[in-house]
């Protein structure tokens, strides 16, 4: 069973640290500039917009400062229009096949196909698509590219969140070569149990 330390953003399988998502794709260099930008005061508001959101699909009391209201109703107006339906919401995986674990922030359904989507406060970034194909790998109740995927940009002023579907199947041969490598202290090299 997976553990997530909320505070220092770490997986643990058995008592032992597991390589996640981010810290694969960061290890590779894909962040790019975005790691420049990050900020204490971005991520905790991510976060508090995350729990928000979580809160409205769960129909409990939603907390969130007025002027990160505008977070919410994007979301709230984008599924009111689509009518996903969601059976995993925010729950860490662990998949020992990748020895990688995540979080993607949504798994279900829409319009009947299946789903895997991550909701952003920030902009669109070359490395979104190969996030969620790593997340669709962890789980595998799908076929690998079977479950589409999409980045939900969520909008602070209210307006209706921008859904962008990722296509591209160079995603996963990148996905999958990430996941062969054995991440330690935020470096990555080659790890030849996979090779």
């Amino acid at each position: 069973m997976v553990t997530f330390d909320h505070v220092g953003h770490r997986y643990a399988v058995g008592g032992h640290d597991v390589p996640s998502v981010t810290q694969r794709i960061e290890a590779a260099g894909l962040l790019g500039p975005a790691v420049s930008f990050y900020s204490s005061a971005a991520a905790e508001r991510g976060t508090r917009v995350h729990l928000a959101c979580l809160d409205l699909d769960l129909k409990r009391t939603v907390t969130l400062p007025d002027d990160e209201r505008g977070y919410l109703d994007s979301y709230s107006q984008w599924c009111t229009m689509i009518a996903p339906t969601w059976t995993l919401l925010e729950q860490p995986h662990y998949s020992a096949a990748y020895d990688t674990a995540g979080t993607a922030d949504r798994i279900g359904t829409i319009g009947g196909a299946p789903v895997v989507l991550d909701l952003k406060t920030g902009g669109l970034a070359p490395w979104h698509g190969l996030q969620l194909a790593m997340y669709d790998l962890l789980h595998g109740d799908v076929p690998a590219q079977q479950r589409r995927r999409i980045a939900l940009y969520l909008r602070k002023d209210g307006r209706l969140a921008q859904s962008v579907e990722f296509h591209a199947a160079a995603d996963y041969i990148h996905a999958l070569e990430l996941m062969k490598r054995t991440v330690t202290n935020g470096e990555d090299c080659p790890d030849h149990d996979h090779a």
